[in-house]
C-alpha cells in the first residue's frame, strides 16, 4: 500500500518507469488514439478476467480492432499490462482527498482511498499482485515503491518516538507489519471475497476505520478520539482498566 501511518505523505509513489518499446511507439495523433483505445480495452479485460487468463484476442475484441493492430502498438500482453497497471498506480497517487484534520485522519484518509480503490477495481488490484509475481520488471518497480513507502513510515515512527531510541531496522519491520495488515485485510475482503468478513465489513469506510483504529492504537498506545469512531466504537473498551467493584469481588472470593 502507499504511505499509511504517520502519513504526512500517504500516497503510493509512482515510478518513472516506461514499459513501452520505443520501436512500436506511435508518432501520429491517430496512432496514439488507437494505442490508448487498446490500453483501455486491456484494462477492462484485466479487471474482468485477470492477467493470467487474458488473451490478445480478448483485448482486440474489446477494442473492436484486428489482432494485428494490437501487435502494431504492443509487443505482447506483458507490455500492455505493465503500462496499464503503471498508469493505474499513477491515478491512485493523485486521487484527491481532504486534508487531514488530526493524526487519526492522517491514517484514516489514505487508508480509505486505498479501500475505495479495491472496491472499485478489485480485478486491477488483484493484477498488481499477479503481475509482480510473474514479470520481473514490474516486480522490481512494485518492490521499490513498497520499500520507499515503508522507509518513509519507519522514519516517521522513529521521529515521533525519539525517547524509544528505535533502530532503523526495528522501525522498518514495524512499518512493513502495519502495511501488510492493511493490504491483507482489504485484499481478503475485495479480492478473495471472504464471506465472513463481507458480512461484517460492508463498506470501505468501515474497513478504513477499523484498520486506522488498530494502527492508531499500535502506534500511539492509546485509543483514537471518540468522535472519530462509529463502527469501531467498541474498541474503546479494549484495554480499559477493570472496574474496582469487579476487582474487589475477585479478591473476596480468593
Amino acid at each position: 500500500m502507499a504511505t499509511r501511518s504517520p502519513k504526512e505523505k500517504t500516497k503510493k509513489p509512482t515510478a518513472a518507469v516506461s514499459f513501452m518499446d520505443p520501436v512500436l511507439e506511435p508518432v501520429s495523433a491517430r496512432g496514439q488514439k488507437r494505442r490508448e483505445l487498446i490500453k483501455s480495452a486491456a484494462r477492462s479485460v484485466l479487471e474482468r478476467v485477470g492477467y493470467r487468463a487474458m488473451k490478445v484476442t480478448d483485448v482486440a475484441s474489446e477494442a473492436g480492432v484486428a489482432v494485428g493492430l494490437f501487435y502494431h502498438y504492443f509487443a505482447d500482453l506483458k507490455t500492455v499490462t505493465c503500462e496499464v497497471l503503471s498508469d493505474f498506480l499513477e491515478e491512485l497517487s493523485v486521487t484527491p482527498h481532504p486534508e487531514p484534520a488530526d493524526r487519526f485522519d492522517v491514517i484514516f484518509i489514505p487508508t480509505l482511498v486505498w479501500a475505495n480503490a479495491y472496491e472499485e477495481h478489485p480485478g486491477l488490484m488483484r493484477c498488481l499482485v499477479q503481475v509482480s509475481d510473474e514479470v520481473p520488471e514490474f516486480r522490481a518497480m512494485w518492490n521499490k515503491l513498497n520499500a520507499t513507502w515503508s522507509r518513509r513510515i519507519a522514519k516517521n515512527i522513529a521521529r515521533r518516538f525519539p525517547e524509544g531510541q528505535l533502530s532503523e531496522e526495528f522501525s522498518l519491520n514495524f512499518a512493513y507489519a502495519l502495511g501488510s495488515m492493511v493490504d491483507g485485510l482489504i485484499h481478503e475482503v475485495y479480492v478473495h471475497r471472504n464471506s465472513d468478513l463481507r458480512k461484517l465489513l460492508k463498506s470501505p469506510r468501515e474497513i478504513a476505520e477499523l484498520l486506522a483504529s488498530i494502527w492508531y492504537r499500535a502506534l500511539y498506545m492509546e485509543n483514537p478520539p471518540a468522535e472519530k469512531l462509529t463502527f469501531t466504537a467498541p474498541l474503546r473498551a479494549m484495554g480499559a482498566p477493570i472496574p474496582t467493584p469487579i476487582l474487589q469481588g475477585k479478591a473476596s472470593r480468593q
